[in-house]
Order: structure tokens, then sequence, then C-alpha cells
């Protein structure tokens, strides 16, 4: 029997996490329960209709406190192998490379969202957890990025302090100064300057979604705001 008071399998996962991360542990709570509000949480409570047929734990298809894939953030979840065909980025005056291979919280966004790991496969678990829908993100759903990443955003690419105020050619957008970008407190580059998909959607809260207007997990009220923190407009 559990004593009054004490923390049950989940809460005990977020309050690692939180101070796993530095977090305060108050936010651990309010963190596990805006998720399980989402279609990220992939338990058997999910409100989506890829759920887990029996798991009831909501953090644990990505964060486990034992046998972790990555030891920062506590990722339970096992990673893809896949190589991805990555979109152009510029390198100024008219020039172009693919963007490097996605690296840090992309890579681990990818290794549900591209469709080739099963999304019950946890790290120290011989079998994946079972799931009612379908194990792998396929296809047919929302969500699925696959691995080819040409027609989307460049991520993993280091955001340069001397990117220029204006395009460089009818290819481009301009760049905002990389001062500007790093004062906004939502639309967030990694500890490394750069840009990955945490820095326009937070996994943990769905608060601005629309459906037709503003995708999920959208970091500000509007897709533009989101845009305009780093580009300029024409």
């Amino acid at each position: 029997m559990r004593a009054e008071g004490s923390l049950d399998g989940t809460a005990w996962l977020g309050l690692l996490v939180a101070i796993h991360l530095g977090v305060a542990g108050g936010s651990a709570y309010a963190q596990h329960d805006r998720v399980a509000s989402t279609l990220h949480n992939l338990s058997a409570s999910g409100p989506g209709e890829v759920r887990a047929l029996n798991e009831t734990e909501v953090c644990k298809f990505c964060h486990i406190p034992h046998s972790a894939v990555l030891p920062v953030p506590l990722w339970g979840h096992r990673l893809s192998d896949a190589q991805y065909a990555t979109p152009e980025t510029s390198k100024g005056k008219g020039d172009y490379e693919a963007a490097p291979q996605p690296d840090g919280s992309s890579r681990l966004c990818l290794s549900c969202h591209d469709g080739t790991v099963a999304l019950g496969d946890i790290g120290g678990s011989p079998t994946p957890i079972a799931m009612a829908g379908s194990q792998r993100l396929g296809a047919d759903r929302r969500g699925h990025l696959g691995t080819d990443l040409t027609g989307s955003h460049p991520i993993s690419f280091v955001v340069r302090e001397d990117a220029p105020a204006q395009q460089t050619s009818d290819r481009d957008m301009g760049l905002n100064n990389l001062a500007a970008i790093q004062a906004d407190e939502d639309v967030r580059l990694d500890e490394h300057g750069k840009m990955q998909c945490t820095t326009c959607h937070d996994a943990h809260a769905d608060r601005h979604f629309q459906e037709g207007r503003v995708p999920h997990f959208w970091v500000k009220p509007t897709v533009e705001e989101v845009c305009l923190t780093c580009h300029v407009l024409r």
C-alpha cells in the first residue's frame, strides 16, 4: 500500500526528470499534467487514436529514470539509425549547402516522428510497449515526417552572428540579428546556438493549437509570431 502523500511511478519519474534538468520540483507536476492532455500522452489514457493498450505511465515513452538511452534528459526512447535527406541552407552570396544531419533534441523528436522506430520501444525493456492504432507512426498519421526532410524547415544548424539582416537572393529570407533572436523567451535556440525542433515546438504543452491555423505544440499563439522572431519580412 502506498503511504499517504507518497508518489506513484509516473510522479517519481517527473520529479527525477525535473531534478536532472534543474527544474523546481513543483514544475514537474505541472509539466506532467500538461503532457497528459496532449497527443504526446501515449499511455492508455492518451487522447489520441495511437496509444498504449495497457501502459498507464505518461512520461515513460520519452523519459525513464534507469537505463536511459541518453543521460540528459533521461531519454528513454530508442533512437533512430536513419540518415536523412535534408533541405538546403544559405551560405551567403547565393551559395547553398545541405543542412546537417539532425542532432540534439531534434534527433530525439525524430526517434518517433520519422516512423522507423516503434513508439513503445523503450530503453531497458526487452519488448516494445503494445500500442493500439499503430506500433509506429506511419505515413498515414499526422506527425509523420519520414526520413526525407527536404520539404521542412532546416534544423540542427548554428544561427550565425554574422547572418545578413536582409536576404541575399530571391530564395532567402532575411534574419534578425542573433541578439534579438536570443532575447525571445519562447523561441529558443539550443545550448549550442542551433535551431532545433524545440525552437518552434514545446513537446510538453499544446496550448496554442488551432486546427488549420496553428500547428500542434507551437510555442506562440500564431505562426507569424514564431517566424518573425528569427525572420525579416521582405
